[in-house]
Order: structure tokens, then C-alpha cells, then sequence
């Protein structure tokens, strides 16, 4: 049976191997094609596995490289809580073994010819086998490549965009990363820009892998901190009033090109009603989260760069990693919580260090929100599944409740 992510699959087979793949089940015939196997191309037909299935893929591993697979499901796992650490434990136990192949029964075949898996050796110049993440339905969804020896040593990463947004991401991450090269990041390491170039029509980038794992913890709150704090000075990290700031500016465009969502009177009513205060204005990750992040005591680890901007309020990624903590345990109830805990973070003296004063801080959290709701609402992540991109439900009300908050905080400063 074809569902949407079947159909994801199919097409994801059609940009990496463009040589055919084909869905079935184990030890029968194809069912499901991207585009017929190519019999000219003649070799041995490789076999991928969808897990946990077709039906519902986050991961695509290799059937006949089970220490490359089992390497794949450790990389990928997210392991933040008992029950991950354990699923992670027993999958890896199992492709190790040669037990998962018999457990699961969902296959993608691929044809012997030009490969992504070609294109990746010779760009690296040595063999490479891949592991694909999936992940969940988003807006901006694309396959992240896992790169291993065939003893199942990892190489590095590679990312490929599979539509017009994700091909946009995946150059902003190539030009991010040539950026930082030369960027001061005292406590921060930024995986290296290996190789960058095109695949099937498609942009490529092909970064080191970081050295993060079981040596590697969530940051702590100073961490976190310490983070955001050199990440925005990489930018100017000068004082400007909001209403002579670029950004506003910038960000009053980016809501007018919604053109007729309904969302957009609402978020740039507010934008037009913040008080106009002073705030310091630097460089932002934009996509700081736990996922994106891990840390021993003296060094942080960070990547997925692909939404590096300059130019924008202090305390954005503090604010955006506490939201997606927060929402862990339900979007409203989280959102209630980070309506507190940013304030919190915003106030903290890491924080003070950049220029934010305490009658900004309200004024910061709703420039946040907008920002986020404008992106939401351009890359369509709503209509793609994601819960937190149904603004109406939960974003617009607690953006009200900041703009009051903003102007209260502004007449108390007079």
C-alpha cells in the first residue's frame, strides 16, 4: 500500500541513485517503483532497509554492511531519554548480529550503475558505504548521509536538498561553514567543510563527522550560554533602537511577502506596536537546539549551520533552544513555561554581557516569535505536520501576552 512516505521514499531513490530503486518486501518481487530497475546498467542489485518500515521511514541502512548499519542506528538514535538509549541498544545489537535483515521485512533495491555512493568515493577518494536519516514529515526534510568505511568507521556527513527548500538550506550550510572557518570560537568546534558540489542536478555538502558520543552531554545552562554569547559576536553586536534597526526592516519585508496568509496582519500589527528600545544586534546559529549540540566540560560541539544570520536581537538561540525544551512536554504547556524560563535566560548575566537590557527582554521574546512564525509560514512547515507550526493555536496568543508584557517593561525603564 502507497502512502506519502512510500512516495518519499521513491522520489528520495530517484535523487541518490538514479540508477533505479525500487520498494518490496524480502525474498519477493518489487511492488512499488521510483522508475524500473535499468537492466542495462546490469550488476548486483543492492539492498537498503526502511526502519522501522516503508510505511513510516527515519532510517535507511545498508542489508549486507550489518557493522556499517549497526553504526547507522547508533549515529542517528536519539538517545535523550531510557526508553531511546534502549530501542538504540537493541537495534544496534541486532543489525550487528545479522538478526534485523530477518526481522524486517520492508527492502529498497537499487540498481548497479551511478550512484550517490560513487560520487561520494571518489570525492572523499576512498570507499564509502552510507546510512540515510529520514526523519519525521517537515518542510524542510532532506536525506543526511552517514558516511562509513565498510568496517563501519565514520567518514563524515554528507547532505543533499531534494526541493527547492532544502537546496536552499544545503548552499546556506556550504557557505556557513567556508564562513566559519576563520571565525574566533573559543569553546565551540564546527565540523570542517569537506567537499561541495552537485549530485544528479542536486546541491551536495560533505562535512566531518564531530567527535560526539557517549563522552558528550546536553550543555548545561552556562554552557548553552556561553554558546549563544560567542556565536553572536560574531556579528557587529552593536546597539541600535528597533525602530532604526535593519532587522525590523528586513523582518517587516519577510511578513509583507506572506502576501494574503492570514497570519500575517496579526504579526506585523504586533511588529508596529513594540516599543521602540535599544538592543544590541549580532549573529544568531538560527536552529540551536538539543539536536544540533552536545558538550564535555570544556568544549561545545555544533552543527547544522544552514540557518546562520547576522544581524539579529541577542538571545534568539537561547530562546529558540529553550521553546523546543519546553514543548517536550506539550506545546501549551511548554510555551506557558518558556514565557518564564526565556525571560529567565535573557536576564541571566552571560546574556546581560552582550548589551540586553531588562526592558528589552519582552520585546526580544516577541521579535522571536515572529521571526519563527514568519519562517513557519514561508517554508510551509504547518502543512507538512509540524505541531509547533500551527501558530494560531499557540504562537499568536503568546506573542499578545509579550507585546503587553514589552510595553509595561518599556514605561517602567521611563
Amino acid at each position: 500500500m502507497i502512502n506519502g512516505e512510500t512516495s518519499y521514499l521513491t522520489h528520495l531513490a530517484e535523487v541518490l541513485w538514479p540508477c533505479g530503486g525500487l520498494m518490496g518486501r524480502g525474498g519477493q518481487r518489487p511492488v512499488l517503483g521510483a522508475a524500473q530497475l535499468a537492466p542495462q546498467y546490469g550488476g548486483e542489485v543492492r539492498e537498503y532497509l526502511p526502519v522501522p518500515s516503508a510505511h513510516k521511514p527515519r532510517v535507511i541502512l545498508p542489508v549486507t554492511h550489518r557493522y556499517a548499519a549497526a553504526r547507522g542506528i547508533v549515529a542517528f538514535g536519539q538517545r535523550h531519554s531510557f526508553a531511546e538509549r534502549l530501542r538504540t541498544s537493541l537495534l544496534s545489537t541486532a543489525f550487528a548480529s545479522g538478526v534485523a535483515p530477518l526481522l524486517l521485512r520492508d527492502r529498497l533495491r537499487v540498481a548497479a550503475g551511478r550512484t550517490i555512493e560513487h560520487a561520494l568515493s571518489a570525492a572523499l577518494d576512498r570507499e564509502v558505504i552510507i546510512a540515510i536519516h529520514v526523519g519525521p514529515p517537515r518542510a524542510n526534510r532532506k536525506p543526511v548521509l552517514l558516511l562509513l568505511t565498510p568496517g563501519g568507521r565514520v567518514v563524515g556527513y554528507a547532505k543533499v536538498g531534494v526541493n527547492a527548500l532544502t537546496s536552499r538550506l544545503v548552499r546556506s550550510e556550504t557557505a556557513a561553514l567556508n564562513r566559519l572557518v576563520s571565525a574566533r570560537l573559543p569553546d565551540i568546534t564546527v565540523p570542517r567543510l569537506l567537499h561541495s558540489g552537485e549530485w544528479n542536478g542536486h546541491p551536495l555538502l560533505v562535512q566531518e563527522a564531530l567527535p560526539v558520543g557517549e563522552q558528550t552531554e546536553r550543555p548545561t545552562r552556562r554552557q548553552l550560554l556561553r554558546c549563544v554569547t560567542q556565536i553572536f559576536a560574531l556579528g557587529r553586536g552593536r546597539e541600535v533602537r528597533l525602530s532604526r534597526s535593519e532587522y525590523r526592516r528586513h523582518l517587516l519585508r519577510r511578513v509583507d511577502a506572506l502576501g494574503a496568509r492570514p497570519e500575517a496582519p496579526a504579526l506585523r500589527a504586533t511588529l508596529e506596536r513594540l516599543p521602540d528600545v535599544g538592543m544590541p544586534f549580532g549573529a544568531w546559529h538560527g536552529d540551536l537546539t538539543r539536536w544540533n549540540i552536545a558538550s564535555t566540560p570544556r568544549r561545545a560541539f555544533v552543527w547544522d549551520w544552514e540557518r546562520l544570520a547576522f544581524d539579529v536581537p541577542a538571545g534568539f538561540d537561547a530562546l529558540h533552544y529553550e521553546l523546543n525544551e519546553s514543548v517536550q512536554i506539550g506545546v501549551h504547556q511548554g510555551v506557558h513555561r518558556w514565557l518564564d524560563s526565556g525571560a529567565w535566560l535573557l536576564r541571566d548575566p552571560l546574556l546581560r554581557a552582550t548589551g540586553l537590557r531588562p526592558e528589552a527582554v519582552s520585546t526580544v521574546m516577541a521579535l522571536y516569535l515572529i521571526d519563527l512564525a514568519t519562517r513557519y509560514l514561508h517554508d510551509r512547515q504547518a502543512e507538512a505536520g509540524s505541531n509547533l507550526a500551527a501558530i494560531d493555536d499557540w504562537l499568536l496568543p503568546a506573542l499578545a501576552s509579550l507585546e503587553e508584557r514589552a510595553a509595561h517593561e518599556a514605561g517602567d525603564a521611563h
